[in-house]
């Protein structure tokens, strides 16, 4: 899998490595909302360490697809260790591998707690996933977790389960749920902000810091977060 950009976010210090591929085949992807957007080259590996070296950066983020698919992850991880003196996190991951070294932050996304659920969305098993998760915290790298709240699929009765799983590793571990924004082609809708709020405080029984989101469509997502200082970065590479 291949490295796709660089971008940059100068009020938090914060470059942004960008991959492409994913091992999952989630029905309900966010990314198919935006399939059919320009393609772009890949990147080598000297272009992203010398794109990072550029910068003035504190942290390093790398997401997708899924950024443990990148072969080049653990060498630009040591690099920005070594070179950088700078932290390093897996912005979001479905869990399925173990990070390399170098890696001090990961947040994985849970799709679902029961295995049918889980395969009936992903293709996959969780079992892995699961298992993983434990292993990850086990290693010392500051986890954090999230899940897609999808009515009727992915519900409260999952939501539960999922909080009640993590709490067990570590109640400590932060939890957010995102509000499913439909995708074409799929059967299921937003969740409204009553069932979000139902969710939170679902998952706040088991776990102490709980947040969510909520965006009734793509454009709505997109005009929210351009409005959200996190998330202004500019493409370097």
């Amino acid at each position: 899998m291949s490295l796709k950009a660089v971008t940059y976010c100068e009020q938090y210090k914060r470059a942004n490595v960008h991959t492409s591929g994913c091992n999952f085949k989630c029905k309900g992807c966010s990314y198919k909302l935006n399939e059919h957007g320009p393609r772009t080259k890949t990147l080598s590996l000297e272009q992203v360490k010398s794109a990072l070296r550029s910068l003035e950066v504190k942290r390093v983020h790398f997401v997708g697809g899924e950024p443990t698919l990148c072969r080049d992850l653990g060498h630009i991880a040591k690099f920005c260790h070594e070179e950088l003196h700078v932290r390093t996190k897996i912005g979001h991951s479905t869990g399925w591998n173990r990070p390399p070294n170098n890696i001090d932050e990961m947040n994985i996304s849970i799709k679902a707690y029961s295995e049918k659920t889980h395969k009936e969305y992903t293709g996959a098993s969780n079992k892995r996933v699961l298992t993983n998760f434990r292993k990850i915290y086990v290693q010392g790298i500051s986890l954090s977790a999230s899940t897609v709240f999808i009515p009727t699929l992915i519900d409260l009765e999952e939501m539960e389960n999922i909080a009640r799983f993590i709490s067990e590793v570590d109640p400590l571990i932060p939890f957010h749920i995102t509000g499913y924004i439909p995708v074409p082609g799929t059967p299921w809708r937003s969740p409204n902000p009553d069932e979000i709020a139902r969710a939170e405080q679902i998952a706040k029984q088991y776990l102490e810091e709980v947040t969510a989101s909520c965006y009734q469509s793509a454009d709505d997502y997109n005009r929210k977060v351009k409005e959200d200082p996190r998330y202004q970065s500019v493409r370097v590479a």
